[in-house]
């Protein structure tokens, strides 16, 4: 807990002082068995180990990342509420990166394939400190489906030329929100599917700009699409 570790390094600085002011005003005769010059450098040595094991706490790392803490139901559920936008508007059918920050979550950044085999290049602005989550080869329709879909699935994604772990996603039962003239042909409301599909976590890219490569496909579908990211320009 910040606030415990806080008080608790206060304090051991408190007694570091008091420690090393009550040395050094002490008469060398008071001191035995050890000479005073060493007795000090005894004190701030543990000084030094108690302070360090303070800043050790609290730099532990944060807690989960949405990588970690929603499984294949959840993050698919987000991301195909969030794809399923207006076309007009939408992410996934965008060309040019304008509408990559529409309706994005607070924890995490969603980006997009395409809807067309010809490649894409979109230029997005990111704000820092976001993991990013991207579909590489994805589908939401019945078991059979993502079975056959599966089978062919294929992909990679380059960020800055260095290629990312994927995650293999096979059929998973999820339910989504799709609004009306989403790019899918879905009804609109609440939407039972079944989804699968090769997905990338991203850690959060420093801030500054980054390329990152999305090449997939799965059954006669392909996705080639490259994002220009500028991180941190919120």
């Amino acid at each position: 807990m910040p606030y415990f570790g806080g008080l608790f390094g206060v304090l051991v600085l408190g007694l570091v002082i008091f420690a090393v002011v009550d040395v050094t005003t002490t008469d060398d005769g008071s001191v035995r068995n050890l000479p005073k010059l060493l007795l000090l450098l005894l004190v701030l040595l543990f000084s030094v180990v108690l302070l360090a094991g303070c800043g050790a706490d609290a730099r532990k790392a944060p807690g989960p990342s949405p990588s970690t803490s929603d499984g294949p139901a959840d993050f698919q559920a987000r991301w195909w509420t969030w794809a399923s936008q207006p076309a007009a508007t939408n992410p996934v059918t965008d060309t040019s990166g304008r509408f990559c920050g529409r309706d994005q979550p607070v924890d995490v950044w969603f980006l997009a394939g395409s809807l067309t085999d010809v490649p894409v290049r979109r230029l997005c602005r990111v704000p820092a400190d976001k993991p990013l989550l991207v579909p590489v080869a994805n589908l939401a329709g019945q078991v059979a489906d993502c079975e056959a879909f599966m089978k062919s699935a294929r992909g990679e994604v380059l960020l800055n030329g260095s290629a990312q772990p994927l995650t293999t996603v096979p059929a998973t039962p999820f339910t989504y929100e799709a609004r009306a003239g989403n790019p899918f042909g879905s009804r609109t409301g609440r939407i039972d599917s079944v989804g699968c599909g090769l997905w990338a976590w991203v850690g959060p890219p420093a801030s500054g700009e980054h390329e990152l490569v999305v090449r997939g496909s799965g059954g006669s579908r392909q996705v080639d699409v490259t994002y220009e990211l500028i991180v941190g320009a919120d």
